[in-house]
């Protein structure tokens, strides 16, 4: 094509430029004029009713937060001595493993940090269900669980499969017993393919092992009573370390360390209040120093290695036989 039909078409085109932009000026001007609208209209359509979003337990917890992991305070709402948990209903579909695996790690404290779950091995890529009938209400990556689903279930439990390779769910889903929420996998703070599997109520982790019997794959009972007391004494992994750390530090106190590194008893290593005398070898004199513990005092006493002069010394004081017959030998 000619530069003079170039120069022929652009002409038109310029035209056409500007009148989409008068169109998109104009249409610009219409909506911010026409954006005014009544405190009627937004109080209806930006604040809408709460009381309305009915999530499973809504009655027990105060909030549904899709972003946080465990955000609840189980000592701040939990008012009650006990409470009667019904984990299953008779409409409902029941209970159903996650995953059917060796129990690999159970619930209680490791070395270094609490293990709030039960591990149960997989390989990658195995399927994962839900436990109960329930809501999903975090579908994300979290620290330490890896790709992670917490659903919320009618009796008030949440339940949670943590390591996950792939998600297969959203938040807001609703899952029936058995279904799937994703894959088998190894990420987050894992080493060797496993799902970890924790139920928590009110934020509380609680041993599974409490409620499933692995070796069957089925529910121990339909009812669960949670106690106070239950949770101070055996759930409350950090209170409990806490707890335990004071104790053992109580009791050195109580006790005193020896030489081979073991702790013996005050009363028995002190008697009225005074210490025994620690012996100390001077091996380079060959003798023995006692340090008495009340007055500070120290005290030498010869050792069997002796040296040379001391025993020729010894040897003479213990014959007096010999120098009876030098002094009859004088005489005569």
């Amino acid at each position: 094509m000619s530069v003079s039909g170039l120069n022929a078409i652009n002409p038109t085109d310029d035209k056409k430029t500007k009148a989409e932009d008068s169109k998109r000026s104009m249409a610009k001007r219409d909506d911010t004029t026409t954006f005014v609208v009544t405190s009627d209209i937004i109080s209806e359509e930006e604040i809408p009713d709460t009381t309305q979003i009915l999530f499973p337990s809504h009655d027990l917890y105060a909030t549904w937060d899709t972003s946080i992991a465990h955000p609840y305070h189980f000592a701040e709402q939990f008012k009650q001595d006990s409470v009667t948990i019904k984990l299953v209903e008779e409409n409902d579909g029941g209970f159903k493993m996650p995953f059917k695996g060796n129990v690999t790690s159970e619930f209680g404290w490791r070395k270094y940090r609490p293990h709030y779950g039960t591990d149960i091995d997989l390989e990658t890529g195995d399927t994962v269900g839900t436990a109960f009938d329930g809501m999903v209400r975090l579908a994300k990556y979290c620290n330490g669980y890896g790709n992670c689903v917490i659903i919320r279930h009618n009796n008030g439990l949440e339940t949670v499969y943590g390591h996950l390779s792939k998600l297969e769910v959203q938040p807001g889903q609703q899952l029936k017993a058995g279904e799937m929420v994703g894959l088998g996998g190894n990420t987050g703070r894992s080493y060797g393919s496993h799902l970890h599997f924790e139920m928590r109520y009110l934020g509380q982790a609680l041993d599974t092992e409490d409620f499933i019997d692995y070796t069957s794959g089925k529910l121990k009972s339909d009812t669960f009573v949670l106690r106070k007391i239950d949770v101070e004494n055996k759930y409350d992994l950090r209170a409990l370390r806490a707890r335990h750390k004071r104790d053992v530090g109580m009791a050195k106190r109580n006790y005193v360390k020896g030489k081979n590194g073991k702790y013996y008893a005050k009363a028995s290593k002190y008697k009225k209040g005074k210490k025994k005398p620690v012996r100390k070898t001077n091996y380079n004199k060959g003798k023995k120093t006692v340090v008495h513990a009340k007055s500070g005092s120290k005290s030498k006493t010869y050792s069997k290695n002796v040296s040379s002069k001391s025993k020729s010394k010894s040897k003479v004081k213990s014959k007096p036989k010999n120098i009876g017959q030098k002094a009859k030998n004088t005489k005569l």
